[in-house]
C-alpha cells in the first residue's frame, strides 16, 4: 500500500479527493470520443428546494489544474450567479473581525491583520518597486488582487483605521526601506498597556535597489507546467465583490490538523514548493515538461487517477485525519457560509459553491438535509488528450489506461 500517499498527494493538489463511494452521482467523468480523443469533464449540479423563497444552489465542481478553456468557461458561468462561495485556504486576518469578541480576542485578530498587511505590502513592492506609503496606496493599487485584499482589512478589531509608517534608514553608507502597520489598541490612543497597548507588524529593512526574491513555484504550478495546462489561480479572477472566499484560514487549518496529531508543515511546504519532497517532485516534473509526449501521457494518467479517486472510498481511510480536516472540516465551513448568505441575502436567486469535486458528495448530503434535491446536471470539459500527442497508437493508449486502472485497484486492495 506504499503508493497510496503518492495518490493522496496528487489528488489533493489537483482538487479531487475522495468521499464515501457511490453516495451520489459522480462529479468527474472520463470518456473516449469516437475519434479516440479522451476527455475529462467536471459537473455542475443544480439543487432546488420546494420551500418558498429559497435560492437555487449550484454545486460547481472545480479542478485546480486544467486546460485554459475550462477556466474561461467557469468564469463565464460563475458570473451569472448572484454570488459565488469559492474554495481557497485564506491567510489569517482576512475574515471580518466579530464586533462581539472580547478585547483579548480582538488583539489576536488585529495582530493577524497587521501581519497580513505586511505580506500584502511585499506583494505591492514586487509589482510597484517600493513599499506603499499608506494603507490607501494599497487600497488604490492597480493590482486588483491587492486592492481586493486590502478593501476589507483597513480597520482594526475596534473599528479604527490601521496606520502605517514608511521608514527610510541610512547607515554605513547604505539605505534601507521598510513599512510598518500599527493599531492603537482598544483605547485608540498611543501607548497604553494590556489590551490598550499599541500593536504593530513591520517588514524587514531591505535595499530599495535589490531585486525582490522569487519564491519557488508551488507544486500545483509545477504540475500544471509539466502537463502543459493552466493553474486555476493564474486563470480565474475572484475579485468580484459578490464572490466570497468561503474557506478556512491558514491558522484554522493548522489548529484543526493539530487536533488530530497531524503536522501541517509538511503538507504546506509541499504545496508552496519549499519541502525536499516538493523539490524532488519539481525536478521530476521539470523533466516531464521537456517532452510533449511525456506531458500528454502524464496528463492522461492524471485524468484516470482523478476519476478513480472520486469513486473510491478507501483513499479516505488511508488519510483519515487529513481527510477529516481537508474535506469534511472545510465542508462544514462552506455550509456555515451558505446558511449566513441565505439569511443575509433573501434577494439572491442563485448561489454557486465552487469547490473541488472531492467535497461535493459531503456537501450534497448537507443540502439534502436542508431540504434540497438535485434538479439537473451540466458538464464542462476540463482536459483533453489526443492519442497521437502521447506518441502511442490508440491500441497502446488503451492498454496503458487499463494497466493504470488495474494497478490502482490492486493498490487500493480492490
Amino acid at each position: 500500500m506504499r503508493h497510496i500517499p503518492i495518490l493522496a498527494s496528487i489528488v489533493t493538489v489537483t482538487g479531487i479527493s475522495c468521499t464515501s463511494a457511490h453516495a451520489s452521482d459522480p462529479y468527474t467523468r472520463v470518456y473516449e470520443k469516437p475519434n479516440g480523443e479522451i476527455v475529462l469533464e467536471m459537473c455542475t449540479r443544480t439543487f432546488e428546494s420546494e420551500e418558498q423563497g429559497t435560492p437555487r444552489i449550484h454545486m460547481v465542481s472545480a479542478i485546480h489544474i486544467a486546460d485554459a478553456p475550462y477556466y474561461d468557461a467557469m468564469q463565464e458561468l460563475l458570473e451569472t450567479y448572484d454570488t459565488v462561495l469559492y474554495e481557497g485556504i485564506k491567510p489569517a486576518g482576512l475574515d471580518p473581525i466579530d464586533t462581539e469578541l472580547d478585547d483579548g480576542s480582538k488583539v489576536a485578530a488585529t495582530q493577524d491583520r497587521l501581519d497580513l498587511l505586511v505580506q500584502v505590502a511585499k506583494m505591492y513592492r514586487a509589482s510597484h518597486g517600493d513599499f506603499p506609503r499608506t494603507v490607501t496606496d494599497l487600497a488604490d493599487s492597480d493590482d486588483q488582487r491587492i486592492a481586493s485584499l486590502v478593501s476589507s482589512i483597513r480597520l482594526d478589531g475596534w473599528g479604527n483605521p490601521i496606520e502605517s509608517m514608511h521608514t527610510i534608514t541610512n547607515a554605513s553608507g547604505s539605505t534601507t526601506r521598510s513599512v510598518e502597520f500599527i493599531s492603537l489598541g482598544a483605547d485608540g490612543e498611543k501607548g497604553g498597556e494590556g489590551v490598550n497597548a499599541d500593536l504593530s507588524s513591520a517588514s524587514d529593512p531591505i535595499d530599495p535597489d535589490s531585486d525582490f526574491p522569487e519564491s519557488p513555484d508551488g507544486i500545483q504550478t509545477q504540475l500544471a507546467n509539466a502537463l502543459r495546462v493552466t493553474f486555476q489561480l493564474d486563470a480565474m479572477d475572484t475579485t468580484n465583490p459578490e464572490w466570497v472566499n468561503a474557506d478556512m484560514d491558514i491558522n484554522q487549518l493548522q489548529r484543526a490538523l493539530s487536533e488530530y496529531g497531524e503536522d501541517s508543515s509538511e503538507l504546506l511546504s509541499m504545496l508552496d514548493g519549499n519541502s525536499f519532497s516538493a523539490k524532488l517532485a519539481g525536478f521530476i516534473l521539470n523533466f516531464i515538461s521537456r517532452s510533449p509526449q511525456l506531458s500528454s501521457m502524464m496528463k492522461l494518467m492524471l485524468m484516470d487517477m482523478l476519476e478513480f479517486a472520486e469513486q473510491s472510498d478507501l483513499l479516505a481511510q488511508q488519510m483519515d485525519a487529513t481527510h477529516k480536516v481537508i474535506v469534511e472540516g472545510r465542508n462544514d465551513v462552506v455550509i456555515e457560509y451558505l446558511h449566513e448568505t441565505i439569511a443575509d441575502h433573501p434577494e439572491y436567486k442563485d448561489i454557486a459553491i465552487f469547490y473541488g469535486a472531492g467535497h461535493m458528495v459531503g456537501l450534497e448530503e448537507d443540502l439534502i438535509e436542508m431540504g434540497y434535491t438535485p434538479s439537473g446536471d451540466h458538464w464542462t470539459q476540463a482536459m483533453l488528450v489526443r492519442p497521437e500527442d502521447t506518441g502511442l497508437s490508440k491500441g497502446q493508449v488503451k492498454m496503458m489506461r487499463n494497466m493504470i486502472k488495474s494497478s490502482l485497484q490492486q493498490q487500493m486492495g480492490r
